[in-house]
């Protein structure tokens, strides 16, 4: 008896805690596009149309959705939207496919493939080398980091501040 109390117990615990759940929050759409929920950061409020919400689960890509958000701008054509890689082909050198995706300091961590961005918000692009970090130069994995950097009020002032050293004077513009 106890060693079928135990095999019980045991597919139980397998089954419960075994699940890969793959539901996701509402898919987002940007005039018909999908996007993840990442790039709705990036969006001017102000630019927003009209949100239409649908209630019904929805699979795409395989992946499993609890509703839909529709978006839809005032202004459609004032914006090119592009994905992480046409951001990594249209700026930079990068072949390689080893690349890290990072917005404004932050990482990008799943869905790199609906992530976009808008090509006219982009303020400019650095790229980092795993060989110019101290730990990892002895590592034979080699990666690139791309941080793209948005038009935010923050960034457009870091970018225009000048900073003069001297003896006594310390400035900005």
């Amino acid at each position: 008896m106890k060693p079928l109390l135990t095999l019980v117990l045991l597919f139980i615990t397998i089954l419960f805690f075994g699940q890969n759940n793959t539901t996701k929050g509402a898919a987002m759409f940007l005039d018909s596009a999908l996007i993840s929920a990442e790039t709705m950061k990036y969006i001017d409020p102000n630019e927003i149309d009209s949100i239409n919400i649908i209630k019904n689960d929805t699979i795409i890509n395989s992946n499993h959705y609890v509703g839909q958000i529709h978006i839809t701008f005032k202004n459609p054509k004032k914006y090119t939207f592009i994905n992480l890689e046409q951001v990594k082909s249209e700026f930079t050198k990068i072949k390689s496919t080893d690349v890290i995706y990072m917005v404004n300091g932050a990482f990008i961590r799943d869905n790199n493939e609906a992530f976009k961005i808008d090509k006219n918000y982009i303020l400019k692009v650095e790229i980092t080398n795993s060989n110019e970090f101290y730990n990892l130069r002895n590592s034979p994995t080699r990666f690139d980091i791309i941080n793209i950097l948005v038009k935010t009020k923050e960034n457009l002032d870091n970018e225009n501040k000048i900073l003069l050293r001297g003896y006594k004077a310390i400035g900005s513009k």
